[in-house]
């Protein structure tokens, strides 16, 4: 009888020891213990030390920014972002103007911006010179302040357009 081969080292993960696992801050009553848990955890496996990530209070998600983001690459150059995005983070929908570049002019438009989970969702409003664009926009600014939900507007924006 012939063994079966590998293509990975297994050796690895069948000695696996559990005792050697950071501290989830899940088990602890409060931030300090997890910290102290977290040094004493590091003192005992400096090797492990470079695996392992440690839980660390994040500034911003990302593209929801208040600065000034930069081009991006994938839009076959015709949208250019020096968008100022005002999304504070804990928010997950939003108005914005942005612009786009059709022969060397630049077109400003609104468009409603929410998010679902990580996925980022966009719905064309119209040309901020529009009036009914400005309507639209003025309704869903009135609409995220009296917190209905992207669904809702979403649906509100549909029956709308016409």
């Amino acid at each position: 009888m012939t063994e079966q081969l590998t293509l990975f080292n297994v050796e690895a993960f069948t000695n696996y020891d559990e005792s050697t696992e950071p501290p989830d801050p899940d088990h602890y009553q409060t931030p300090e213990a997890y910290e102290y848990a977290w040094q004493q955890w590091e003192k005992q496996y400096p090797e492990l030390v470079n695996y392992a990530v440690a839980m660390s209070p994040c500034d911003s998600v990302g593209e929801q920014v208040t600065s000034v983001t930069a081009r991006s690459d994938n839009t076959n150059n015709l949208v250019k972002f020096p968008t100022k995005k005002s999304a504070p983070q804990h928010d997950n929908h939003w108005v914005e103007k942005y612009w786009v570049e059709r022969s060397g002019n630049k077109y400003w438009y609104y468009r409603y911006m929410w998010m679902d989970g990580r996925k980022l969702h966009r719905l064309y409003i119209g040309s901020i010179h529009s009036p009914k664009a400005k309507a639209k926009k003025l309704a869903l600014e009135n609409a995220i302040a009296d917190g209905q939900t992207p669904i809702e507007i979403k649906q509100m924006l549909r029956g709308s357009n016409g």
